[in-house]
């Protein structure tokens, strides 16, 4: 009783506030215009400050996952915290041959250089200025950059290479049985199928990494761009077939995606416009109301720039999904439009004295409720922890809280704007769609005034007619009833059993435009690299190497992991790690490796002892305090491998908690890092971020509701929306797209946007004036608010239709998913949730009018005089 006494006070607070707000619009209509609009405007101007995240590291990897705190600990280490800029090239024959040849490692050979050395840009800046490098402060030495590529068996020179292609096949072979080369080699042949022994090879790979520690060093990184474009590497190289990729060039891809779908997202709002038009009106000169459905468009684009500019002037980042919250809101932000223009006409119909005050005060109220509800939605997905999702969700919640400031305020003013005009007594009466006034013809009748208003009802639309002729009559049937509720929990259950095995995983090329030289770049990769092998890392911690006993658990570890069906060669690879060499220079010294451990360490490092390499080049391996020469301490230090599986990330967790699990009985503590890993756990972890997060983006919005409506009608609407997300689950694996990060969103998104249809007809029952047969009220809600809901939902699949032809899948991923939420949620919310409601009153709360009922005791002696 307490609970329904408050509710009743809350609901009656709001419900005059929007009766005020509505007085204050027919007073002041053009200031009511005039203020929501600079505030949007104000807010706006922070949308400067947002930046644009392309990286995926940053992105799509929850922030508190073991293997994100390994990547941070790695950067930090051995990276000095920067982020990386990638450069890569493949590089094939022309004539489609070996790539294994004299002739063609030459040029190879001078593309190495030019990147590395000659490619100067104007402000005199070079590879050595950018690149990873050790340091005398940090490392003990000061090395040029150390780029180990395919190259490095020839001393990265002309001379450096065979003069036939035996004896260039030969030194590869010998490579390859320490360590695999297939890292950096693509489209191997062999000269037998059941040898190993390389005959040829069609691509070679050549990767370069440069430190971004500030805005400024993109410059050279654009010089290296425009110095590598396809034409000017043909030139350089006719020989050659290069395809290039730079994290630079990718970034502007995935940017080149928003400007490519631009014009779908105005495309879609005047769509909505002409559907509005035509839902509004007649297109007749005087009766039309197209001027008022353009007010969607101004309504839009302020709600983003509020929630853009509010993101702005904390400097957050966002993601390209964020560009999608404007197709939302062009579709289901217009939903309530429609609802308000309903209960506008409503209260003309009513011939109420103060007609905006009546709409906002029931019209308000229902709108407020979903979008107070879509706002908890996405403001609960904003603690998700994977920044895209956080940045889209708080965005998307900012815009759509706007969005009903927006339908209470500006569009309601515009409204009464409008209808001033259609009335105006030189143009016409009230346009149709609505009630309207017509002066009638005056009469000897003393009791009728000259001018008395009388109140014509608008012909019924094809929308009301199919509600009022086959989806109440039908849903009035106990048989429909029953019928409705086992096939609802029954495809609930079917979809959400068969969506359990959906494939997880999400590839790097679905996030540019399927047109971008990228995606090539990667099919290629894919193609020609079938051996998937990967450079793996392991950092080891707090190992004192003056001690044999742990130094024996590393090398004990390295043997374990050797002996791995999926590690190829040794840990170290072909060229051996930085502590075996090390080892070595001791002993040939005459010094013990153990008790004499850390001394001549830098002269270590300027000697040439490496399998003949400089030895500088595991300088940036180990992290710890030199002085005067000597290696005081280790904090951390690096070890490489190799290792091949599939690139699927369910088959790469497996290796990395084999990985760990061997470093468990070993006792060693330290991490293993390949960025791979990260999205590895991210996948395996996705269903239980999944069906956490909506279990408490569920719970939220169920506590919403609860508070503005009552019990039964909160079950319900939770019931109907898991089940949509159940059908969402299943039917994403019926149309063939996979589980990840940005359906994951999706998700989220689909609890805000389907609980407004199941709000707005719960909203329409517990309010109907008919409360004692569940029957007649059942058909009262639907013919209340049903028509707009279905009209409502017209328009959102309008919005998003033309996503479907967006140039990347991530966005017609988004398609999909908006497509089914509207679907299912309407079905739900003008079928399954009435049905529910009306079952519970049947069963669980039968009602008899109690005496001193004074609407019924009225109803039943009206029915009586008509009976006399």
């Amino acid at each position: 009783m307490f609970v329904s006494s408050s509710r009743a006070r809350l609901l009656d607070c709001c419900s005059s506030k929007f009766g005020d707000l509505g007085d204050l619009i027919e007073r002041r209509p053009w200031l009511v215009i005039l203020v929501s609009s600079l505030i949007a405007i104000l807010f706006g101007m922070g949308a400067g400050g947002v930046n644009l995240e392309t990286e995926g590291v940053y992105l799509w990897i929850p922030t508190t996952s073991e293997t994100y705190t390994n990547f941070l600990s790695y950067n930090d280490a051995y990276q000095a915290g920067a982020k990386l800029n990638f450069l890569n090239f493949i590089i094939a024959a022309e004539d489609g041959g070996s790539i294994l040849r004299k002739e063609i490692l030459a040029q190879v050979v001078d593309l190495h250089h030019n990147v590395t050395v000659d490619f100067v840009s104007p402000k005199g800046e070079s590879f050595q200025d950018h690149c990873f490098k050790s340091s005398v402060s940090l490392h003990g030495v000061s090395s040029p950059c150390s780029q180990t590529t395919f190259l490095q068996l020839f001393g990265y020179s002309d001379s450096g290479i065979p003069a036939s292609e035996s004896e260039i096949l030969s030194e590869v072979n010998t490579a390859n049985s320490v360590s695999s080369v297939a890292s950096a080699l693509g489209g191997l042949t062999y000269s037998d199928p059941s040898s190993t022994v390389i005959s040829g090879a069609s691509t070679m790979i050549m990767a370069y990494t440069l430190k971004n520690l500030k805005a400024s060093q993109l410059d050279y990184e654009t010089y290296i761009i425009k110095q590598t474009l396809p034409d000017k590497l043909k030139e350089l190289y006719p020989d050659l077939t290069i395809q290039r990729l730079s994290s630079q060039a990718f970034d502007e891809e995935v940017k080149k995606l928003v400007v490519d779908d631009m014009p779908l997202f105005m495309g879609a709002i005047y769509i909505i416009i002409i559907f509005l038009a035509l839902t509004f009106g007649p297109l007749t000169r005087a009766k039309n109301r197209v001027l008022l459905s353009f007010v969607a468009l101004p309504q839009v684009i302020l709600s983003l720039m509020f929630a853009t500019g509010c993101q702005g002037f904390f400097g957050a980042k966002i993601s390209t999904l964020n560009f999608l919250i404007g197709f939302i809101l062009a579709g289901v932000g217009v939903d309530d439009m429609i609802v308000v223009e309903e209960f506008y006409a409503r209260a003309k119909a009513k011939n109420s004295k103060s007609v905006m005050r009546d709409t906002l005060s029931e019209g308000g109220m229902a709108v407020f409720l979903t979008s107070f509800t879509a706002v908890v939605a996405f403001l609960v997905g904003a603690f998700v922890d994977l920044p895209a999702v956080r940045s889209f969700c708080v965005c998307a919640g900012l815009a759509f809280g706007f969005n009903f400031v927006m339908n209470v305020t500006f569009f309601p003013a515009f409204l009464f704007l409008d209808e001033s005009r259609c009335c105006f007594p030189s143009c016409c009466s009230c346009c149709i769609g609505r009630a309207h006034e017509d002066k009638s013809t005056p009469n000897d009748n003393d009791d009728k005034e000259k001018d008395e208003v009388v109140v014509v009802e608008k012909p019924p639309s094809l929308v009301h007619s199919f509600f009022k002729n086959i989806i109440c009559p039908a849903l009035e049937i106990p048989a429909v009833q029953a019928l409705v509720l086992l096939v609802t929990f029954g495809a609930a259950a079917g979809s959400l059993a068969y969506g359990l095995d959906i494939e997880v995983g999400l590839s790097v090329t679905e996030v540019v435009p399927d047109s971008s030289y990228a995606v090539t770049f990667f099919d290629t990769l894919e193609e020609k690299f079938t051996s998937q092998v990967k450079i793996m890392c392991y950092s080891a911690e707090n190992i004192d190497y003056s001690s044999s006993s742990d130094v024996g658990k590393l090398t004990d570890l390295f043997d374990d992991i050797e002996a791995i069906d999926t590690v190829l060669g040794r840990v170290g690879r072909y060229g051996g790690h930085w502590l075996l060499h090390y080892q070595a220079y001791l002993t040939n010294n005459g010094k013990d490796p153990y008790t004499n451990f850390g001394e001549s360490y830098t002269d270590f490092l300027e000697s040439s002892t490496c399998n003949s390499m400089p030895c500088d080049v595991y300088a940036m391996d180990v992290i710890g305090t030199i002085e005067s020469g000597e290696l005081k301490s280790v904090d951390q230090a690096r070890f490489f491998f190799e290792e091949v599986s599939l690139t699927e990330t369910s088959e790469v967790w497996k290796v990395y908690t084999k990985l760990k699990s061997l470093q468990a009985s070993h006792g060693l503590s330290g991490y293993y890092f390949i960025e791979l890993f990260m999205y590895a756990e991210n996948d395996s972890l996705m269903f239980m971020y999944l069906f956490r997060s909506l279990g408490v983006t569920l719970i939220a919005v169920a506590g919403a509701m609860f508070a503005f409506t009552d019990t039964a009608s909160t079950i319900y609407i939770t019931l109907c929306v898991m089940c949509i997300d159940c059908h969402l689950l299943g039917f994403a694996r019926v149309w063939d797209t996979r589980l990840n990060s940005v359906l994951f969103t999706t998700f989220i998104m689909s609890v805000g946007l389907s609980v407004d249809y199941c709000v707005h007809i719960a909203h329409a029952y517990v309010h109907a004036e008919e409360k004692h047969d569940p029957t007649k009220r059942l058909k009262e809600a639907l013919m209340s608010l049903g028509p707009a809901v279905f009209k409502g939902g017209f328009t959102t699949l309008l919005g998003v239709c033309l996503l479907s032809m967006a140039s990347s899948s991530v966005f017609r991923m988004f398609f999909k998913m908006l497509f089914l939420t509207v679907i299912f949620g309407v079905l739900h919310g003008v079928i399954s949730l009435p049905v529910f409601l009306c079952l519970h009153q049947k069963f669980f709360s039968p009602s008899s009018p109690e005496k001193g009922d004074k609407d019924f005791e009225e109803r039943v002696k009206m029915e009586e005089d008509n009976k006399l």
